[in-house]
């Protein structure tokens, strides 16, 4: 079997963490950034190699800087030369009121979110291309981006921010599968609700009980939770999806 590599944005806690694991499971190499604490990185990507990954390995990344990108996948390039897997999940998510959300803190937002995602797919491109294989034995490689219900339905509990970079997201998903199809590089998206996670553990009291009560499931879900459709979206298994968004709300949002 031939090894593949994935490199995992926002990979030190939460959804990001559970993606690593479930894609060293599957007996990827994995590759987690992050942004602030190493030591959590640096342990999960520990965790990923008891997991099976037979290579894990750690960068930071500053999504809203393009040397930090450049500077990434310049790393990854001498390390591995190829990438079969990009999960693009590192992202901020303030709460503000819409009258409240400052310029800079709009432009902080959707740099991050929206651009990051943008500019770190293009720069691994090359990576991706490199993985190609074949005409007679193509291999599969896959983009799986992170957005969120916030970019579907508008901002409830989030910032307007954040849902419309997570909107963006949406968009650019749709555009770059369309765009890398002909090369048979896959594009998808994933769209959680409610997940137990650093973003969500402020909410508590009254505006927690409220925000558990409107989800039909009656309970927030797991990272583990939007993982593993993250890996099954990666996995070659899905080599017929493209351009699709995938919910994981717990039925918040039922079209």
């Amino acid at each position: 079997m031939t090894l593949r590599y994935a490199l995992i944005t926002g990979a030190s806690s939460g959804i990001g963490t559970a993606a690593a694991l479930a894609l060293a499971a599957d007996g990827n190499a994995v590759w987690l950034t992050y942004t602030g604490g190493e030591a959590a990185a640096l342990e999960a990507a520990e965790a990923c190699r008891a997991a099976g990954a037979p290579d894990a390995r750690v960068s930071r990344l500053d999504l809203r800087d393009p040397a930090s990108i450049d500077a990434l996948i310049a790393e990854v390039d001498a390390a591995w030369g190829k990438l079969h897997v990009l999960v693009n999940n590192g992202g901020v998510c303030p709460y503000r009121s819409f009258d409240d959300i400052t310029i800079d803190e709009w432009d902080a937002v959707m740099e991050t979110n929206g651009r990051g995602t943008f500019l770190l797919t293009r720069a691994a491109l090359p990576l991706l291309r490199a993985a190609a294989g074949t005409p007679e034995a193509p291999v599969d490689r896959s983009v799986v981006n992170l957005s969120s219900i916030a970019g579907q339905q508008g901002a409830l509990k989030t910032g307007m921010h954040y849902a419309a970079s997570k909107g963006a997201i949406l968009a650019l998903t749709r555009s770059f599968a369309r765009n890398l199809a002909g090369e048979g590089i896959r594009v998808n998206a994933v769209t959680p609700g409610p997940v137990l996670s650093a973003i969500t553990d402020h909410l508590q009291g009254p505006a927690r009980d409220a925000l558990t009560s409107s989800i039909p499931l009656g309970e927030f879900g797991k990272p583990a939770d939007v993982a593993w459709i993250i890996a099954a979206l990666a996995s070659p298994k899905a080599a017929f999806t493209t351009g699709a968004t995938y919910d994981v709300n717990g039925g918040v949002r039922i079209d």
